[in-house]
Order: structure tokens, then C-alpha cells, then sequence
């Protein structure tokens, strides 16, 4: 039973005023600990019946007579009650007028954060009473959609990977592989022993600058024709067709797929009517299949190719230059990423010949030989399965670095992971349409990725159809979004919107505010008022896995387990300034 410290003295509506019996200290020592005095943000109880009704305190009086302090009173709002050990918000019951107002007790506390809970990840502590622990049933908020959000250095990757971490060890305790989550590691700060022990993850260090970096294992039919069409960002009336014609023979099963005189032929007639652009180009991409080709030239008086092996020339209008185009021979690819490029020459040209121009042509060639190079430096095609699991590496934890990739990759490599993953477990249930394994897919720094802007690329409007797809139908197939951002106001509204949890850090600018406050129906304005001077460490809470916005400070992740997001420090233990020169 907690201690009694006033009475009920007024009930307009959600609107509560209780008058203390007497000015208490700010903390009440009882059985060797202490526990707070009513303040800003923290709870009281009163009785109705059976029922414990819940206020929280949001203003403090002083009443005053001819400069005599007469009594003291607060001003409470009404949260919700207790019934039967459970916390249920809402109004149906109210504080009746002289009714006793006590503080909450260790048991009120479990029945508010709580939950009846089998299994709780320790998040950390209230806020405004550090001796009270926040425990969160991992019910409700790992299989939910988790926003954290605030400004650089207010602790939100400390949040994320505080959750994280809790979850993996959840995982360890539990044996089993039914849950897993990824992470699209933007600044490669997750590295080593982030999070968990670098021997319980699969980490997958991308590099698109050089051929050195790890390859994530990718089944090349998750690949659509519209994959194709819009990565390349292709037009509709002059480019689609020939992405879907060289996608379309590209797949082909091997007894369907064209004859090798017909690319033989094709290349002959680029030769015999002079499309010198289409194949300089096929000849500079395509060298390694092909031979008995380098020798045509182009003359640029005559407009039509010549023969010329150093030591004579034949020009076209010999008969020994048919001789020298029926030396050409090929050999055709085999891998499907190979052979996509090597059909989509031939699909121009096809084009070419149906009447369009070669000049609205040559660029998508230029945009499919640059994404195809770098798909082949961050994806192995080798693999035939459809398993979203074997990009874990029989592992619970996936790290997909992509410090070293260019800005395309950083959005097309999460885009065509997350679809993988949200495909496979759309079409894996068990006989009673169950769900069979969950997987989260974290995304630091968001605002990187899930920007939404006016005349934004097709293939990012596709990312962001990609994740909007993931929070808006996710949650019934087992597939979940964490994110992480100092940005929110970049992010798509649609997906802000979509969130169950919300952690929010210290926010100022009014952009980023503003969009909490759309977004967020849990927060009120009281809460809200707080954003701007929450300090590191320290945020508001809300959504599904909480009965109430709460304040909370997140406890710190231990020193080998945080991500490499430090605040540079110049001075002091291991203060970058003190440190031995470096070479210049």
C-alpha cells in the first residue's frame, strides 16, 4: 500500500486537483530505500471501489493568503486505471471528490509497465524516480514497428542497440532461430562485437569502389522485369521495351532461350549499315565474348565501317569483307546477370531498326553496364534458393555494411534485401496459417534511405513503395521495421505514420517536432513541450508496447557492445588530442 498524501478537492473532467496533507522532501526514505516525493511527470493513485484509478501529476500550486502559505496542491490528469493487476487506459472510471490520493507501489509500477508479462526487455529507468525500472513486455514491442528518432549526439543509436541487444540475448536464452533481424548499417558503425559478440552475427562488409568487399548471397529470379525497369530508371515509351525484351530472353530457360546465329547476324548488320555508337559500345562491353571483331573501324567520311589488321584494309564494297564478317564468332554468356546485358545491346538494336533513335538509346546502355558492375562487386547470383535465411549464415543476426557503397547501392541493396525477405515469409506459414519466424529489418540513419521529396527518382519512389509495403502489411507475415533517424521530418509520412513505438530524443528543429505531432496520436501536448530540452539519454516513449507516454532515460550499452557513433572526445581518458601525432 503506498503512503497516503492528500486528498481529491476537485474533478472537472479529466482535470483533477488534490490537496497535499503536508509539504513532503523530495524523497521518502521507507525500509532502508527511498522512493520520490509527488512531482512533475510522476504518478498517484486514488480508490474507487475496488479499482485503483491512475493520475499523473502535471502542475504544482501554492496557495497563498496575505503572503502566508496556507497548503499546497497538485494538478493531476487523469491516465487510466487498475483492475485486477492490469492497467487499462482510458475514462471509465474517475477519482471521486475526498477521496485519498497515495503514491504508486512496486506492484502498481509492474501492473503499469509491465503487463503480466512472461518475458520483459530492460530498457532502463523513470526518468523522474531512477529507483524505478522500465521493463517492456517483448509481446508488444518487438513485433511491432519501432521508431527511434532524435538529434546527433541525444542517444538514439544507444537506444536502438540497447533494444537490440536485450532482444538478441532474449534470442540466446530462448535456442531458438525464429527470430532474426538484419541491419542496413549505413556509416559501417555496427562493426565487431556492436550490439552482441562478432561470433553470433553475419557481417557482410559491402565495397563498390573495388571488388574486394563481401558478396550477400542473392537469388537472381527475386529480380522482376520491373526491378530492371525501374533501377535503370528507364523511360516508358522508348527504353521499357527494351529492358523487357532483354529480360525476357535473359531468363529464358535454356531450350527457349535464341540460337547463336541470331546475335551473329545482328552484329553483322550493325557493321553492314553502319551503327558505329551501338557497336563501339557493344565491342568495348562485350569483348570477352566475341572475337574476330577489333579489327572494323569506322570510317567517318564514308559513314561505314572497314577491315583493317595493320597491314591492309578491305572496306565494304569488297567481296572479301563478307569474308571478314563471317570470321566474327561468339561464345554467349552463361551467368543471367551476363547474359541480361549482353541481350539488352540486341534489344536495342532491335529497337533501333523498329524506327528509335539511337541517341534516346545509348544512356540506358551506359545506366545498365554501371548497376550491373556494381551488382556483381555487393551480390553473389550464384545461389538458386529462394531461403531467406541463408543471408544469416545459419546466425540470428545479419549486418549489411554499406559505408563504402555508392549513394544508388545504399538505397538498392536494403530495397532488394527487404522485398527478399518480405516475399519469402509473405509465402511461409505453417498448415494452420500461422506464422512461422519473425524478422526485423533495422535501418539506421533512415533519413539516408526513406527520404521523401518532390521529384525524387522512379527507382527511390520503388524504395519507398518497398518499405511502405513492409510497415503497412508486415506485421501479419512476421516481417517488422526498426528505424533509427535524426531526421524524421525527411522521412515518408507513410511510414512515420505506421510506427507502433515511438522513442523519441531530444528534437528543435519545428520541422521534425511537427512531425511527431502529426504522427504520434499517443503524445500530448504536455509531453510534447519536453522535446526540446530532453538531454542525452533521456526520451519519451509511446505506442502499443506502453500503456501511457512515459519519460525514460535508456541505460548505457556496455563499452564493447556500442556502436562506433561516439561523440569525438579531445581531452581526458584517451582524448583524441593527447594522443601521439599521426603522419602526415
Amino acid at each position: 500500500m503506498g503512503k497516503t498524501v492528500g486528498r481529491i478537492i476537485e474533478v472537472k473532467g479529466l482535470s483533477v486537483k488534490a490537496r497535499l496533507n503536508e509539504l513532503l522532501p523530495p524523497y521518502l526514505v521507507k525500509n532502508g530505500s527511498y522512493e520520490n516525493s509527488p512531482k512533475i511527470n510522476g504518478f498517484l493513485k486514488s480508490k474507487v471501489g475496488l479499482d485503483t484509478i491512475i493520475c499523473q501529476v502535471v502542475g504544482e500550486i501554492s496557495e497563498e493568503k496575505n503572503g502566508i502559505v496556507e497548503g499546497h496542491v497538485l494538478e493531476l490528469q487523469v491516465k487510466g486505471y487498475i483492475s485486477g493487476k492490469s492497467f487499462i487506459q482510458g475514462l471509465r472510471m474517475l477519482p471521486i471528490v475526498s477521496a485519498s490520493v497515495q503514491l504508486l507501489d512496486d506492484v502498481d509500477m509492474l501492473s503499469i509497465y509491465n503487463d503480466k508479462a512472461e518475458k520483459t526487455i530492460d530498457i532502463g529507468n523513470d526518468l523522474f524516480d531512477i529507483n524505478k525500472p522500465i521493463k517492456v513486455n517483448i509481446d508488444n514491442l518487438i513485433p511491432s514497428h519501432i521508431g527511434v528518432f532524435g538529434n546527433t549526439g541525444s542517444g538514439k543509436s544507444n537506444t536502438l542497440t540497447r533494444i537490440l541487444r536485450e532482444y538478441e540475448s532474449i534470442i540466446c536464452q530462448s535456442k531458438t532461430n525464429r527470430g532474426k533481424f538484419i541491419v542496413f548499417d549505413i556509416n559501417n558503425e555496427y562493426t565487431k562485437n556492436a550490439i552482441c559478440d562478432e561470433s553470433k552475427k553475419t557481417i557482410y562488409r559491402l565495397k563498390t569502389r573495388s571488388n574486394s568487399g563481401d558478396k550477400v548471397p542473392l537469388n537472381i529470379t527475386s529480380l522482376t522485369e520491373d526491378n530492371f525497369v525501374v533501377l535503370m530508371n528507364a523511360s516508358e515509351k522508348t527504353q521499357v521495351p527494351a529492358i523487357k525484351n532483354a529480360y525476357k530472353w535473359a531468363f529464358a530457360s535454356d531450350e527457349d532461350r535464341r540460337e547463336k546465329s541470331y546475335y551473329l547476324n545482328q552484329v553483322k548488320s550493325m557493321l553492314t549499315n553502319a551503327k558505329k555508337s551501338l557497336f563501339n559500345s557493344m565491342r568495348h562491353y562485350l569483348k570477352d565474348y566475341f572475337s574476330n571483331i577489333d579489327h572494323f573501324k569506322y570510317h567517318t567520311l564514308q559513314n561505314n565501317f572497314f577491315f583493317d589488321d595493320g597491314h591492309s584494309r578491305i572496306y565494304i564494297e569488297n567481296s572479301l569483307f563478307n569474308v571478314m564478317l563471317n570470321s566474327i564468332d561468339l561464345d554467349l554468356p552463361i551467368e543471367p546477370l551476363d547474359r541480361f546485358i549482353f541481350e539488352l545491346y540486341f534489344a536495342v538494336a532491335q529497337e533501333n531498326e523498329n524506327g528509335v533513335q539511337l541517341d534516346f538509346m545509348m544512356p540506358l546502355i551506359s545506366r545498365a553496364n554501371k548497376l550491373l558492375s556494381d551488382f556483381k562487386k555487393v551480390f553473389d547470383f550464384s545461389i538458386r534458393s529462394d531461403d531467406k535465411n541463408i543471408i544469416f549464415n545459419k546466425k540470428n543476426i545479419c549486418v549489411i555494411q554499406l559505408g563504402d557503397v555508392n549513394k544508388d547501392m545504399k538505397e538498392i541493396i536494403p530495397s532488394l534485401i527487404s522485398s527478399t525477405i518480405f516475399d519469402s515469409l509473405s509465402q511461409k506459414k505453417d498448415d494452420k496459417g500461422e506464422i512461422v519466424q519473425i524478422i526485423s529489418i533495422v535501418v539506421d540513419e533512415a533519413h539516408n534511405i526513406l527520404y521523401d521529396e518532390p521529384g525524387q527518382t522512379a527507382s527511390h519512389t520503388k524504395v519507398l513503395e518497398v518499405f511502405e509495403k513492409i510497415v503497412k502489411e508486415g506485421r501479419k507475415f512476421g516481417c517488422f521495421l526498426m528505424l533509427a533517424s535524426q531526421r524524421p521530418s525527411d522521412i515518408s509520412q507513410t511510414i512515420i505514420s505506421q510506427l507502433h513505438n515511438y522513442f523519441i530524443h531530444k528534437l528543435v528543429n519545428p520541422s521534425d517536432i511537427q512531425k511527431i505531432r502529426k504522427a504520434v496520436a499517443y503524445l500530448d501536448e504536455n509531453s510534447m513541450d519536453f522535446l526540446t530540452v530532453l538531454a542525452p539519454g533521456e526520451c519519451i516513449v509511446s505506442g502499443t508496447a506502453f500503456q501511457m507516454p512515459t519519460f525514460l532515460y535508456v541505460t548505457q550499452v556496455n563499452l564493447e557492445n556500442r556502436p562506433n557513433s561516439e561523440n569525438v572526445k579531445l581531452f581526458g581518458n584517451n582524448g583524441l588530442f593527447i594522443r601521439d601525432n599521426v603522419d602526415e
